[in-house]
């Protein structure tokens, strides 16, 4: 997968999460918000051995939250191909709002409502390095949810992740830039 048709399923899938969102505007108890991120970070390496998770985090803008500092963990689930694989979140990846609310989400968790594994596809970058490529739906995991979110009842966004070059198989911190966007609901007050 390119760049380019990374991005070309990125548009296919908000256009899919639009339309739900179109049918939960007509939820009566529940309050549904559109929802975009942005943002950069840093994980500690790119991660090559399933199973093993990755620190990493982020900081950014994002709808309902402002500024925003986030952290969570990585992981891959199993290889697809040479250069692709399907990858989940490790640990919660929690976003923390400037005040201390936080808005915690799985991601690539088809046990906490997404339709499949985050998918990661390496293209080669030239001088012996390597873009990694990540689109993964992200949804709300509710339990963790405080302050302004403890409302939250469900959601899902998708995001899409492109690192710097790098080494392959190298354990240096890696920097990466995302966006994403979709929707949340919260219960109505």
């Amino acid at each position: 997968m390119t760049r380019a048709s990374g991005l070309g399923r990125f548009k296919l899938v908000l256009a899919t999460l639009a339309a739900a969102l179109i049918v939960s505007c007509n939820t009566a108890d529940a309050q549904v918000k559109p929802f975009k991120v942005t943002g950069a970070g840093i994980v500690d390496y790119v991660p090559l051995t399933p199973g093993v998770p990755v620190y990493h985090f982020a900081i950014g803008e994002a709808t309902e939250l402002g500024k925003y500092f986030g952290e969570g963990q990585v992981q891959l689930e199993f290889f697809t191909g040479p250069t692709t694989a399907a990858f989940s979140s490790a640990s919660p990846f929690v976003f923390a709002a400037a005040n201390g609310d936080k808005l915690a989400f799985t991601y690539g968790d088809t046990d906490n409502g997404a339709q499949q594994p985050g998918q990661v596809e390496l293209t080669y970058a030239g001088d012996g390095k390597f873009v990694a490529t990540w689109l993964a739906e992200f949804n709300p995991l509710i339990a963790e949810c405080t302050g302004r979110f403890s409302s939250v009842i469900g959601g899902s966004f998708m995001m899409l992740a492109v690192t710097e070059p790098f080494e392959l198989g190298a354990t240096d911190p890696v920097y990466y830039e995302w966006q994403g966007e979709g929707w949340i609901e919260f219960k109505k007050k």
